[in-house]
């Protein structure tokens, strides 16, 4: 039997989620190739904003499960400012990969469809191993990944729980709404919901590059991505 440690950690729990995923997948099948390009290249976005305290927990298809022991000191500017840039990247790459798209099939059409959620919770976490692959478990983990799955109209904001909203403090530089979700089995958990105004990066990265070799560099991954999946 594993040894695995039973003490449970507090932590602040996020959840980057790339709302519009399912029905690309659905509506794009047969150019999931392409469209798996795309929602890398999202997932790397993001990734590459995640420093410390921050964790990565694990990636679970098109979101990353993202945790902070809150032995870290939280403070709510330093906080939010870091979960804004999650929105910043998201948005500057959607804006690069559509200027430099020039692939015609439905899933390089379709990235105005796709947006980031994130969803916030604060409570206790267990880790624990398999072989060598560590978990994070609990009743808290569970209900981040639940919220997941809410009532908010919209597909581009920010959902902190009222537990994690106490935790980070003060925010009245941001408009929070009030909300509720209910869930068979854990109950009612009350919210706050800000829809974030991400201005674009106008001096993208490209910029150093001419637009053409940007365009070339795009079909060859295109086309990378599109070999595996005959291979496979």
């Amino acid at each position: 039997m594993e040894d695995n440690n039973t003490e449970q950690n507090e932590a602040m729990l996020l959840f980057a989620d790339i709302s519009g995923y399912t029905q690309f997948v659905k509506k794009h099948g047969f150019e999931w190739a392409h469209g798996q390009y795309i929602i890398s290249e999202f997932l790397k976005s993001l990734l590459n904003e995640i420093k410390e305290p921050f964790k990565v927990a694990k990636l679970e298809g098109d979101a990353i499960f993202i945790y902070m022991p809150e032995s870290d000191h939280i403070r709510a500017a330093i906080f939010m400012d870091n979960i804004l840039n999650f929105f910043k990247a998201f948005e500057n790459t959607k804006n690069k990969l559509e200027s430099v798209n020039t692939c015609k099939c439905k899933s390089c059409c379709s990235l105005d469809s796709l947006h980031l959620k994130l969803i916030i919770h604060s409570g206790k976490i267990l880790f624990y191993n398999i072989n060598q692959y560590q978990e994070l478990s609990g009743l808290d983990v569970i209900m981040l990944h639940r919220l997941s799955k809410n009532s908010v109209k919209g597909k581009k904001y920010i959902l902190i729980t009222e537990q994690a909203f106490n935790k980070i403090g003060s925010l009245n530089d941001l408009e929070f709404i009030r909300g509720k979700e209910k869930y068979d089995e854990i109950g009612e958990i009350k919210t706050f919901i800000h829809y974030p105004n991400i201005k674009l990066n106008e001096n993208l990265i490209y910029v150093k590059k001419p637009l053409r070799i940007i365009k070339i560099f795009f079909k060859i991954k295109l086309l990378f991505y599109s070999l595996i999946k005959v291979m496979n």
